[in-house]
């Protein structure tokens, strides 16, 4: 391993330190030919040294030598892919037989019970493929798109000396490296334990509606694969683009939001100005007052005119406005009665306004759907946004543009954000019954 980080010690002088390691992705395969030739020779030389320290007795089956084979790939893909994305880079994985052993959609056969005597053999000294570090350092996860999220003391490993080699010699890129089409993309949560961490991944067999789901964001994922995007922010890895549907409390109606993608983890103003699509800035195009409007088409009614959350006619400021926006969000999402202003609303809500006075003004402003307020009807929402966002991306692809989804919102190539406005007011008036504004913010 070749740390390349550095920091200043007590003496004042750099001391190295090994980069941070990351998750290991079951998933990576290759996607060129120049990868294909690094993961046959790796799979020809570990055949020799099994044969010549007589470590298999018999022939694996087809099936069993095709999960081999693929573990082998995913390894090599995935630790290459590290080393291009930091040198040195580790990566992390579990070596717990609770995790290896169990069958499970999300996990793919490479984090399979056979791991880790494939890595034992890949470290051996004669092969030289991976550097070992056994499990030391606990590893908390917190990537929403993990299908595998083991945390605790974890082994760490690093390309060795003759994959880093291979890397040079065949000028292998990321471009190299693809994912598998085996992927799961739908996930099914469980309810959460602890608001802090989210519920456990729950396996349940295809319906058509997942088949359905899956279908869509095969399509969706494929289109930005090919997709023009550039983004000057350096680091920025420019091939994270598969996005997985996330569905909550074990209830394929509740959730179901699009999560992964570079550009979901930058911040606002960063995507604005950083990102280039088909050779333009991007514009974002965002629905307005969605929640409320939401909850109108499940009542099948029509919302009153002007802005919902202006409470001025009921002795509420405007200047209040950020602040209610939170409490009618909150109040949406709660399984039971606020009992509390939610964090941060008090920013812009003066302190002789109590919580009380803004819920009395909501009730009589939205007296249609404020009894839906406290009932947990957040989830069920969510999946109502997150099908109308899939909507949306699926027309934009027909019609030939270029779109990136942060949940109830799109970043467009800014030529093109009449025609995309008109398609997300389209999309969301068919599927909600309603009109909705959606504003645009130009860099």
């Amino acid at each position: 391993m070749r740390p390349t980080t550095g920091i200043l010690n007590r003496a004042g002088t750099t001391e190295l330190i090994a980069p941070p390691a990351r998750p290991f992705n079951p998933h990576r395969r290759c996607a060129s030919n120049g990868i294909r030739v690094v993961v046959q020779e790796v799979l020809k030389l570990l055949g020799g040294y099994e044969f010549y320290y007589k470590i298999r007795r018999r022939k694996r089956s087809t099936a069993v030598q095709a999960i081999y084979e693929t573990t082998v790939e995913a390894i090599v893909c995935d630790l290459i892919w590290r080393e291009l994305e930091i040198p040195g880079g580790r990566v992390h994985v579990t070596q717990s037989n609770q995790v290896l052993h169990k069958r499970s959609r999300y996990k793919g056969v490479a984090l399979g019970k056979t791991l880790p005597d494939i890595l034992k053999v890949m470290a051996a000294e004669e092969m030289g493929f991976v550097v070992i570090t056994p499990g030391q350092s606990k590893y908390t996860i917190k990537d929403e798109t993990l299908t595998v999220a083991v945390s605790g003391k974890q082994t760490s490993l690093a390309a060795g000396r003759k994959i880093l080699r291979r890397i040079e010699q065949l000028g292998l890129s990321l471009a190299d490296i693809g994912r598998s089409p085996d992927e799961e993309t739908i996930i099914l949560r469980g309810p959460k334990l602890r608001d802090d961490k989210p519920g456990k991944h729950i396996e349940y067999t295809d319906t058509e509606q997942t088949t359905t789901h899956r279908q869509q964001l095969q399509v969706i994922n494929e289109w930005l694969d090919q997709a023009n995007i550039e983004c000057n922010i350096p680091g920025i890895d420019l091939h994270d683009r598969c996005l997985k549907r996330i569905f909550n409390n074990a209830d394929f109606t509740q959730g179901g939001r699009l999560y992964g993608g570079f550009w979901q983890r930058l911040k606002h103003s960063e995507r604005l100005e950083s990102i280039i699509l088909d050779d333009d800035s991007v514009v974002e195009l965002d629905y307005g007052q969605v929640g409320l409007l939401l909850l109108y088409g499940l009542e099948g009614g029509k919302p009153p005119e002007g802005d919902l959350y202006d409470l001025s006619e009921y002795g509420i400021p405007t200047s209040c406005r950020p602040g209610i926006k939170k409490v009618i969000q909150a109040a949406i999402n709660a399984s039971k009665p606020l009992g509390r202003l939610p964090k941060g609303a008090r920013k812009t809500i003066p302190k002789r306004i109590l919580l009380a006075d803004i819920l009395a003004a909501v009730g009589k402003r939205h007296p249609l759907v404020v009894h839906r307020f406290g009932v947990a009807v957040g989830m069920q929402l969510m999946f109502k946004e997150a099908d109308i966002l899939v909507g949306v991306l699926l027309a934009l692809k027909d019609r030939n543009i270029s779109a990136l989804p942060i949940h109830d919102a799109v970043l467009v190539n800014g030529n093109f954000y009449e025609e995309a406005q008109e398609i997300m007011i389209r999309v969301f008036r068919e599927k909600v019954g309603l009109t909705p504004e959606v504003s645009v913010e130009h860099p």
